[in-house]
């Protein structure tokens, strides 16, 4: 469960809050000593936040963000005091026993009770704290016990080819009843190497069913068997969704199911009336962007370094480099024109981008721009998959520095692969402001159809970690040009 909190600068609140986040980390997967650590670091920051951070304020708010996500749990406490540079406040062992000076022990303490700990300078807006505590996880390991002693009842593929007619399966859209069954089928599919490790929960499943976080196809024998189950992700912040998670028992492939479950899908996509859906097929191997192009979708983005590096069922050595994926992205329905502002460097690209999608637009140069009087930025961080995205959804006049300083701050993470920027192609001041950007070290990625708030974004891509770019597959022949584009940046670059 998800939480966001505004906080009063008051000491009065400590208690209270310690309490819910130590019941709130229980709820989420933590264990009672993890939860009690995680509690004790953020109850040592927020401590700090109320004495410190706003000392000519009697009273002012801040805000903390509780984030449960699939291996681990995340709290982002965001605060606009006064400015704070955590190297200045290193703790000195020697110090705290010869003069009784413990400065910066809080801040150590902070970090020694948490998995990640990351502080975000973001100039005139403040500063944002990430805290994460890796999640210890039982259920899974019994799960597949579970499934190990219910595979060998299973009809052999043989007998079923003879047995079913491809008209007998029934197409169903996903109910929370169906939980279960899929944790079954992704397991007794992929073993344990499916990259969304949260459909091995069939609780997790379950739950974003309910939520209606996702919408879904399965497909089952006469007998009620799962065969395969396809299903699209809604964004949060936007009308389009994510062609997502997709699983076809070996016992009953060549059937023609995927191709049916797509067709069901898209279906159910219109239904529901979204404006968009989208999938992110892997580069390593040509058959999921295969999929995607039969079905009218179009390579829109390439994205380096974007999940880690893991071994993929199917393939005798591991992959030796993060996994890239491009956008493939189908528009669902009739779509108006709309007014563009695109960077001169990448506005033939992008104008491509569009026929390919059959988008009409109408590009226009800006004869003059006013900034806001503050940006508005949303940074979110993967620690699992060691990247970042910046989210430029307002640009204010202090955009350089307040940009250049999360930069730096996430520079200083030495873990992170890659940081991804999506500026607004919908607001006039991004030509202008994509010069600033453009000497930051970032280069092309593509297009990002109606990402955010039903907008589109130019997505651009810093690699933190040399690429081998001969390693990645393009399907599609613009697929191979928006890999050209971004090689030929990429080795400028390096």
């Amino acid at each position: 469960m998800d939480v966001k909190l505004s906080i009063s600068t008051d000491v009065k609140i400590l208690g209270p809050l310690c309490d819910f986040t130590y019941s709130w980390s229980l709820s989420n997967g933590l264990t009672e000593k993890q939860a009690t650590h995680f509690t004790v670091a953020v109850s040592e920051l927020v401590t700090d936040i109320i004495l410190f951070a706003y000392p000519n304020k009697s009273q002012a708010q801040f805000e903390i963000e509780y984030k449960d996500k699939l291996r681990n749990v995340e709290i982002i406490v965001q605060e606009v005091g006064e400015p704070f540079d955590p190297d200045r406040h290193r703790y000195n062992p020697e110090m705290a026993v010869s003069d009784g000076d413990f400065e910066g022990a809080g801040l150590r303490l902070i970090r020694r009770f948490c998995d990640n700990f990351l502080f975000i300078n973001k100039g005139k807006e403040g500063k944002e704290f990430h805290l994460s505590k890796e999640k210890v996880i039982h259920d899974i390991d019994e799960l597949i016990e579970q499934s190990r002693k219910e595979k060998p009842n299973e009809p052999k593929p043989a007998d079923l080819k003879k047995a079913i007619p491809e008209k007998e399966f029934t197409y169903k859209q996903v109910t929370p009843s169906d939980a279960e069954d899929i944790a079954k089928l992704i397991y007794r599919t992929y073993g344990y190497t499916y990259s969304k490790e949260d459909l091995y929960f069939p609780k997790k499943i379950e739950q974003t069913l309910v939520g209606k976080e996702k919408l879904g196809i399965i497909c089952r024998s006469p007998k009620g068997k799962a065969a395969g189950y396809f299903a699209i992700l809604k964004k949060t912040d936007s009308n389009i969704g994510e062609v997502g998670e997709a699983v076809v028992s070996p016992n009953y492939r060549k059937r023609g199911i995927m191709s049916k479950m797509m067709e069901h899908l898209i279906e159910i996509a219109k239904s529901n009336k979204l404006a968009g859906i989208f999938g992110k097929a892997v580069t390593l191997h040509p058959v999921s962007q295969k999929v995607n192009h039969k079905y009218g979708f179009k390579t829109t983005a390439l994205m380096l370094a974007d999940s880690k590096n893991i071994k993929y069922k199917g393939f005798n050595e591991e992959y030796p480099q993060p996994i890239s994926v491009v956008i493939d992205f189908l528009p669902i329905g009739p779509t108006k024109e709309k007014t563009v502002y695109l960077p001169s460097k990448y506005k033939k690209l992008l104008l491509e981008t569009y026929k390919e999608l059959d988008i009409q637009v109408k590009p226009k140069d800006p004869k003059s721009v006013k900034l806001a009087k503050k940006s508005d930025i949303e940074l979110e961080i993967n620690f699992d998959d060691l990247k970042a995205l910046i989210v430029i959804k307002k640009y204010g006049s202090d955009f350089y520095s307040v940009l250049a300083e999360m930069l730096k701050s996430l520079d200083e993470q030495e873990n992170l692969n890659v940081i991804y920027l999506d500026l607004p192609l919908e607001n006039p001041s991004t030509p202008q402001q994509f010069k600033v950007v453009e000497k930051m070290g970032f280069i092309y990625s593509g297009l990002a159809p109606l990402f955010h708030q039903e907008n589109d974004f130019l997505r651009l891509q810093k690699l933190m970690i040399p690429m081998d770019l001969n390693l990645i597959e393009a399907f599609s022949e613009f697929g191979k040009k928006v890999k050209k584009e971004i090689g030929n940046e990429y080795h400028k670059n390096t």
